[in-house]
């Protein structure tokens, strides 16, 4: 008898106690204070509204969730973005969108991510210097799925929607990128490079490349559609090389949709010694002659 109300209360116990425990917050001072005060793993859900955040330290991993509209802004110049996850830090954010970040450097980031794993799940990042940041550790994961990056950069080339400085692994899916203003849509020099049934469009960003893997690594391209501007100044879609190191392991794209209009395009710029797969493409060179792949 007793031994099964033992293992009554137990069960019982595990049905009621939840994963992890939840803080709401309404406020950007009630966001501050609970990201100062959440224990490693807890939940933060924040309510419809518009939030002016600066340099917003991350010191232990949490989740934010929005619940509803909600806007991450700053009113203020940045050091380095609106959120900021520091080192040796996780952090995975839904439903936010991140815009106006602004810096001295110019180089205010939605989020700059100086931690180990950060996930982006159906957020928005707009208007910003950059999208993501990313100086993180070497053995980091960036994960992002179903998310908008929409007229980032600061307008000189060196500001980009995604920028993954350091990591292991950036994956992105099912997410979308638009107009981004000078800078590529994604440079990375992450090992592991995987993007697949996304969008770039240049728009009137006038972008330099949609994907720029410029310290080689291991990259996937599939099932995307993207779209060159007629007018940009950069004519290359996709470039793989080694200028900023690294070793170039693989380039795979296969199944992807790419539409030209650059009188210039050109599809692939390839500085490696790797042969790339290149399989199962629709493209479409609308700006006519050759689309090249150097």
């Amino acid at each position: 008898m007793k031994r099964r109300i033992l293992v009554l209360f137990f069960t019982l116990a595990a049905v009621l106690s939840p994963a992890a425990a939840e803080i709401a917050v309404g406020s950007a001072a009630d966001l501050e204070r609970a990201v100062l005060k959440a224990r490693k793993g807890e939940t933060i859900v924040i309510a419809a509204g518009r939030y002016d955040l600066t340099d917003l330290k991350l010191p232990r991993d949490v989740t934010l969730i929005g619940n509803g509209d909600v806007v991450f802004y700053s009113t203020r110049p940045t050091e380095k973005g609106i959120l900021n996850p520091l080192w040796d830090t996780s952090l995975r954010v839904e439903n936010i969108r991140f815009e106006g970040a602004r810096a001295p450097d110019l180089n205010g980031a939605g989020i700059r991510h100086d931690g180990l794993h950060l996930t982006i799940v159906n957020c928005v990042f707009a208007d910003n210097e950059d999208g993501i940041l990313a100086t993180g550790q070497p053995d980091g994961v960036i994960t992002i799925t179903g998310s908008v990056f929409r007229d980032n950069g600061y307008g000189d080339g060196y500001s980009h929607a995604i920028y993954v400085a350091d990591g292991h692994k950036l994956d992105i899916r099912a997410s979308k990128f638009i107009g981004t203003r000078i800078g590529h849509h994604v440079k990375s020099l992450a090992a592991v490079t995987r993007i697949v049934d996304s969008s770039f469009d240049d728009a009137d960003g006038k972008t330099s490349y949609s994907v720029d893997a410029s310290r080689g690594g291991h990259v996937t391209l599939e099932g995307n559609h993207f779209i060159q501007a007629a007018d940009g100044d950069n004519g290359t879609l996709i470039n793989y090389d080694q200028t900023r190191g690294g070793t170039a392991d693989a380039l795979v794209i296969t199944g992807n949709r790419i539409i030209n209009r650059n009188r210039n395009g050109r599809f692939l710029r390839n500085g490696t010694g790797v042969a790339p797969v290149i399989e199962g493409n629709d493209v479409r060179n609308e700006a006519g002659g050759r689309l090249n792949i150097d």
